[in-house]
Formats: structure tokens, C-alpha cells, sequence
């Protein structure tokens, strides 16, 4: 089996993507399959899809994702709830059978986080705080849905640009309100979504004994999540969230192209209910999850996705 994938954006000359699916493909022995990345404008997608079938699947960055969304409903694709519930997709997999499309920052937020939710005794366990209100908030609101959290504190400098998070977390049946970008209140959970330089000096309030910080951008040194850890919470790179949301798009390309493949079909299939296939899908994602890590560690530059 062969796989022949793809990063879409712009610009896209700064992503890791293509470092990262490589080096996937290296660890589970998918020789001969490719993965290249593409400069591409939100008005240029459609054509772009229509042109290059043969992919099994793409990775889109901005400022393709909400576009890609608006794609899926004209066609008619399969649109996973954590597509269409944020608005915004990176992923797109084209089985024997369908087209579908997904967001997997929410899965890699989830993945991020849960480990030091377990490790972090926290009074206030259905608490989170979110920096800014935009694509990325969504997602990480949609992140802590699944993670059981029941009530946000959005921070925000404008709060009429909150009214989309601020819905969807009435959807959600989450209490959501918003506050100015100046103070974090006591929670399990605190993600900034908000570029690097776009954050300002916040305080911090007295009450935090532990919980988990997570820092989407990928600066090299965040101050956010400096201050974090010295307010006694577990601080996590917007690193983890890069390698854990690739991690889930290269198991559903995997998927996708096993689909197309008759023999691949047939054994899955046979095994579906049973343990062998678990424990190969667990087996597989270890190896391609420290493969990932390992290519990022030892790749020199910026990081970005």
C-alpha cells in the first residue's frame, strides 16, 4: 500500500507537515508514498480538489479551513461533527466509498491536555478559560466539551467577536461568557489561541494551585506559558498539539487508503470485531506518534503546521 497525501495553505513554505507525514510513512514501512505541500489561496481549493483525485487525502491550513467546510456542504461530503460544529476542517480522506471531512485540532487539543488532567488535582475540574474567540477558540472549546468541562470564561478584547463561540457553547449545553483580556480566573483548563505577540501581560489569579495550560502557538519561549507554570499549572507546548493532531490525520489517510485497497477492505472486515485489529490500530499509532516526535526534535527552525 502507497499513500499519496498533501499540505494545503498559504503561505506554506514554514510548514512541518510534510516533515511529520514523512516520517510517518518511514516508521510503518509505506515505501513509495508521498506527501508534498502546495501554496494555495481559498479561492483556488475547489479547482485544486477537482484536479488531483488520485490523493488520498490533504492537510489544510489557513486560510483554507472554513472554505473547506463551505466545500463539503456544496458537495455533499461526509462532514465530521468536529467539522461541522466549529465551522472550520484540516482534513480532508477519500475512501473507496466517500469524501470526508474533519478538524483534528480538536483531537489533538484533547490529546494534549488529557494527560495532565489525570495528574492534576484540581478544585476546579469544570472550569476552563480561553484567550481569544476565533477558529482556533472553537476548536479548543470543542476540545474541552469532550474533555467534560461545563463552563468557559472566553477573554477577549472585543466581546461582539465572541458571538460564534458563544453559541456554539449554547449548542453544547456549556455556560460560556465572556471577559477582557486582563485577568485568568481559577480553572482546570487555560488555552491560549492568540498568536505569540498578540498576548499582553495578564494576571494571574492567587487561588491556582494546578491545572493545565496549553499554548496553541508554537514560539519558541512563551511567556504565557512561563506564567502558568509559576501559578502552579502543567504548561503544554502548542508543539504537542501539532504532533497530536497530525497524528490523528495520518491514521485516517491510513484508513482511507486500507478503504481502497480490495484486500485491505476485506481482512478489516474480518477482524473488525475483534482484538487483533485494536491492537494493531494501537500499535500503529504509537509508532507513528513517537516517529513524529522524533522528526520535530530533530528538525532545525521555526515550527508551524
Amino acid at each position: 500500500m502507497t499513500i499519496s497525501a498533501a499540505v494545503l495553505g498559504r503561505p506554506i513554505a514554514h510548514s512541518k507537515s510534510p516533515l511529520l507525514h514523512r516520517a510517518a510513512f518511514q516508521a510503518l514501512g509505506l515505501h513509495g508514498s508521498e506527501y508534498a505541500s502546495y501554496d494555495l489561496g481559498a479561492d483556488e481549493l475547489e479547482a485544486f480538489l477537482a484536479d488531483h483525485d488520485h490523493e488520498v487525502g490533504f492537510s489544510l491550513t489557513m486560510p483554507l479551513k472554513e472554505q473547506l467546510v463551505e466545500l463539503a456542504r456544496a458537495h455533499g461530503w461526509d462532514l465530521d461533527d468536529t467539522a461541522g460544529l466549529t465551522g472550520v476542517a484540516n482534513t480532508l480522506v477519500r475512501s473507496a466509498s466517500s469524501t470526508a471531512v474533519a478538524n483534528t485540532d480538536v483531537q489533538g487539543i484533547v490529546r494534549a491536555l488529557a494527560p495532565g488532567l489525570t495528574t492534576s488535582d484540581t478544585e476546579y475540574g469544570d472550569r476552563a478559560t480561553i484567550l481569544g474567540a476565533g477558529a482556533t477558540a472553537a476548536s479548543a472549546l470543542l476540545a474541552c466539551h469532550e474533555l467534560g468541562i461545563t463552563s468557559i470564561e472566553f477573554l477577549v478584547r472585543n466581546p461582539d467577536r465572541a458571538r460564534r463561540v458563544l453559541e456554539l457553547s449554547q449548542r453544547l449545553g456549556i455556560t460560556a461568557t465572556t471577559a477582557p483580556l486582563r485577568r485568568i480566573e481559577p480553572a482546570a483548563i487555560v488555552i491560549s489561541t492568540l498568536p505569540a505577540e498578540a498576548v499582553p501581560e495578564l494576571q494571574w489569579s492567587p487561588d491556582f494551585h494546578s491545572g493545565v495550560a496549553l499554548d496553541v502557538a508554537y514560539a519558541a519561549e512563551s511567556g504565557f506559558l512561563r506564567a502558568a507554570e509559576a501559578h502552579g499549572l502543567i504548561p503544554v507546548e502548542g508543539t504537542v498539539m501539532l504532533v497530536e493532531q497530525a497524528v490523528a490525520q495520518s491514521e485516517m489517510f491510513i484508513a482511507a487508503a486500507e478503504s481502497q485497497n480490495a484486500e485491505a477492505e476485506l481482512r478489516n472486515t474480518e477482524t473488525a470485531d475483534g482484538g487483533d485489529r485494536r491492537t494493531r490500530d494501537s500499535a500503529r499509532r504509537a509508532a507513528i506518534t513517537v516517529a513524529m516526535y522524533r522528526a520535530l526534535e530533530d528538525a532545525p527552525g521555526p515550527v508551524g503546521d
